[in-house]
C-alpha cells in the first residue's frame, strides 16, 4: 500500500473528536458527507463602519500609495520625454552664461561684508572696556559713600545730635546720588553704542543692496549677495540687542531671580524631575509651543506658578559677560546655523563623517536636480507664457500656471532640504552645534500661520525673540505685534527679490503682506475642522502651490523679459 493510500484511508477512518466540531478542511477531507448545510447561518452579527470612512479603525493605505508613486513615476516620464522632443536638451555649464565683471563684484561684495561683523566686534570690545571701568569705578566709589556716612553719624553724636535719623537721611541721598549719576553715565554708554550698532547694520544691507542694484547684473548672483548680506544684518541685530543686555545686568549686577518670567515668555524647557515625582503625578502635561499668543496670554499666571515651582530653573550659558566678548566666540557665531545670539550653545562630543558625507551628497545631487529643473522645464514654460500675458489670454495663463506650479513646488521642495535640512546639519556637524532643530512638521499644517511659525525655525525664533516678544510685554497687543513682523518680512522679502532683478514693483512685498487677511480668512475654516483637519492642509496647499509661488515667478519673469530682452 502506497503512502498516499495509507493516509486517504487514514482520514476515512478517523472520527472526530466530541469536543472539536469539523473545520470546513476536515469535510473536504472526508470522503463522508458531513451534515446539511443550512442557509441560516447569520454573517452580519455586528455593526462594522466601511474601512475608508472616518469611523473606521486605522488602515494601511500602502497600496494605493505604490499607485500614486507608480502613477506619478509614468506621467512624470512622459513630460521628460514631451519636454526632449519639443525643446531638445537645453542644458548648459552653469555659470557659463554669467559675465565676468559679475562674477568678480559678486567675490568683492562678499568679502567685503566679513569687515562689519569686525567692526561689530570692535564696538563691542570699546563697550565692554567701558562696562569694566565702570564697574571698576561703581566698587570704589561704594566704600567712600559709606565711609562718608559712618564719619557723619559719628560727628552728629558727638554734637548731641539725632544721629540715626540723620545718618540713615545723608545715607540714602548718597546711595540715589551714586545711582542717579550711574544710571545716567550707562544710559548715555548703552544710547552711543547702541547708535553706532543701527550705524554698522544699515551699512549692512546698503552695501549688497547698492551693488545688486547698480552694478550687477545677473539676479542669482546678486540674490546670493543680498542674501548673504542679510544673514548678517540679522545676526548682527541680535548680537547687539543681547549683548546690550547683558552688559546692564554685569554693570549693576541684576539677580538671576529677576528673570524668572523669561522662563514663561521663552518657553524653556523644565529639568527632568525625581524619580519620587514622577510616580506621585498622575498627569503629565504637554506645553504647545506653536501657538505664541496664547502663552503670552497666560504669562503672568505662569509667572506666579514658577516662582513656587522649585523645579523650574534658567538656562546657565557656561560663558558669561566679558568673556564673551572674543574672537572666537563671534566667528562661532557668525558660521552657526542660527541668527540668535547666545554666549554659549548646546555642543554635540563627537564629528560623525558618514553623517557629514551624506549631506554634502545631498547638497550636491540636489543643487544638481533644481538646476536641471530651472532650465530644462521652469524656464520654457515661463518663456511661453509672455505672449499669454501680452494677449490676457486667461486660459492659456491658467494653463501655464498650472504646468508652473508642479514644477516650482518640486524645486521650492529640493531647495527647502537642500538649505533646511541638508546644509545646516553639515554646518552644525562640523561645529558641534548641538541643536538641530531647523524646522518642524509644516507640510501638515492646516493653517497658513501654522505653516509660517514651523517652516523656518531660525527667522521665526529671530522674530520672537528680538521683536514680538519685547512688543507683547511691553504692552502692546499680539496682533499688532504680527503686524509689524510681517510688514518687516514683507519689507525684506522685497528688498530681497526687487533689489536683484532691478524690479522694485511691490510682488514679494504684497505676496508677504497679504498673508494677514490670507490667514484670517482660513483661521476659521481650520477651527471648523480642528488642528490637523485634511481641508486645512488641502486649502493650505492649493494656496502656497498655485497662488502663491508660480504666480509671483510668473509676474517677475514677464517684467524681466519686457526690460532686459527683445
Amino acid at each position: 500500500m502506497t503512502a498516499s493510500k495509507l493516509n486517504g484511508h487514514a482520514i476515512a477512518n478517523a472520527k472526530p473528536s466530541p469536543n472539536i466540531p469539523p473545520t470546513l478542511a476536515d469535510l473536504k477531507a472526508s470522503k463522508k458527507a458531513g451534515p446539511a448545510y443550512r442557509h441560516t447561518f447569520p454573517v452580519h452579527t455586528r455593526t462594522v463602519p466601511s474601512p475608508l470612512s472616518k469611523e473606521a479603525p486605522p488602515e494601511s493605505y500602502r497600496g494605493f500609495v505604490n499607485l500614486g508613486m507608480l502613477l506619478l513615476f509614468g506621467n512624470n516620464i512622459r513630460l521628460i520625454i514631451e519636454n526632449y522632443l519639443k525643446y531638445g536638451f537645453l542644458l548648459s555649464f552653469p555659470g557659463s552664461n554669467v559675465s565676468r565683471q559679475d562674477w568678480i563684484l559678486t567675490a568683492i561684495t562678499h568679502a567685503l561684508l566679513p569687515f562689519n561683523v569686525l567692526a561689530a566686534y570692535k564696538l563691542e570690545e570699546w563697550a565692554m572696556k567701558l562696562a569694566i571701568g565702570f564697574r571698576k569705578r561703581r566698587s570704589e566709589e561704594s566704600p567712600s559713600s559709606e565711609s562718608i556716612t559712618t564719619t557723619t553719624t559719628t560727628t552728629a553724636k558727638t554734637n548731641g545730635i539725632a544721629a540715626v535719623p540723620a545718618g540713615d537721611d545723608i545715607k540714602k541721598d548718597a546711595a540715589n546720588q551714586l545711582s542717579h549719576n550711574l544710571e545716567k553715565v550707562a544710559r548715555a554708554n548703552q544710547s552711543t553704542v547702541g547708535w553706532l550698532h543701527v550705524l554698522n547694520l544699515c551699512v549692512i544691507l546698503a552695501w549688497p543692496s547698492c551693488m545688486s542694484y547698480f552694478m550687477i547684473f545677473h539676479p542669482f548672483l546678486a540674490m546670493s549677495c543680498l542674501m548673504n548680506g542679510l544673514i548678517i544684518f540679522l545676526k548682527m541685530t541680535s548680537f547687539a540687542l543681547v549683548n546690550q543686555d547683558l552688559r546692564a545686568a554685569y554693570i549693576f549686577d541684576t539677580p538671576i531671580d529677576q528673570f524668572v518670567h523669561l522662563t514663561a515668555v521663552h518657553e524653556l524647557p523644565k529639568p527632568v524631575p525625581a524619580k519620587k515625582d514622577i510616580e506621585d503625578s498622575t498627569t503629565t502635561t504637554a506645553i504647545d509651543t506653536t501657538d505664541v499668543s496664547d502663552t503670552i496670554a497666560t504669562t503672568e499666571s505662569t509667572t506666579e506658578t514658577l516662582a513656587s515651582d522649585k523645579l523650574e530653573v534658567i538656562y546657565q550659558y557656561d560663558v558669561q559677560y566679558p568673556d564673551n566678548i572674543a574672537y572666537k566666540n563671534l566667528a562661532y557665531f557668525w558660521l552657526a546655523p542660527t541668527l540668535c545670539y547666545q554666549p554659549s550653545y548646546p555642543r554635540t562630543t563627537v564629528f560623525r563623517k558618514s553623517f557629514f558625507l551624506k549631506r554634502c551628497l545631498e547638497i550636491v545631487t540636489c543643487l544638481g536636480m533644481m538646476y536641471f529643473l530651472i532650465e530644462q522645464y521652469a524656464t520654457p514654460t515661463l518663456q511661453n507664457s509672455v505672449r499669454a500675458l501680452d494677449e490676457l489670454a486667461f486660459g492659456t495663463i491658467l494653463e501655464r500656471l498650472l504646468k508652473l506650479s508642479t514644477t516650482s513646488v518640486i524645486i521650492w521642495l529640493l531647495m527647502f532640504y537642500t538649505f533646511f535640512h541638508a546644509f545646516f546639519n553639515a554646518l552644525a556637524e562640523i561645529l558641534y552645534f548641538g541643536d538641530r532643530c531647523f524646522y518642524l512638521a509644516w507640510w501638515n499644517s492646516s493653517r497658513l500661520s501654522e505653516y509660517w511659525r514651523l517652516w523656518n525655525k531660525p527667522v521665526y525664533t529671530f522674530f520672537k525673540r528680538h521683536v514680538y516678544l519685547p512688543m507683547v510685554t511691553s504692552g502692546i497687543k499680539p496682533v499688532y505685534a504680527s503686524f509689524v513682523i510681517f510688514t518687516i518680512s514683507a519689507i525684506l522679502h522685497e528688498v530681497l527679490i526687487g533689489i536683484p532683478t532691478h524690479m522694485i514693483y511691490g510682488y514679494a512685498f504684497a505676496g508677504m503682506f497679504f498673508q494677514i487677511p490670507l490667514i484670517a480668512l482660513t483661521e476659521p475654516l481650520g477651527n471648523w475642522r480642528g488642528r490637523g483637519s485634511g481641508l486645512g492642509n488641502m486649502i493650505f496647499w492649493v494656496s502656497f502651490t498655485i497662488l502663491g509661488q508660480p504666480a509671483c515667478a510668473l509676474l517677475y519673469y514677464y517684467h524681466w523679459t519686457k526690460q532686459h530682452i527683445n
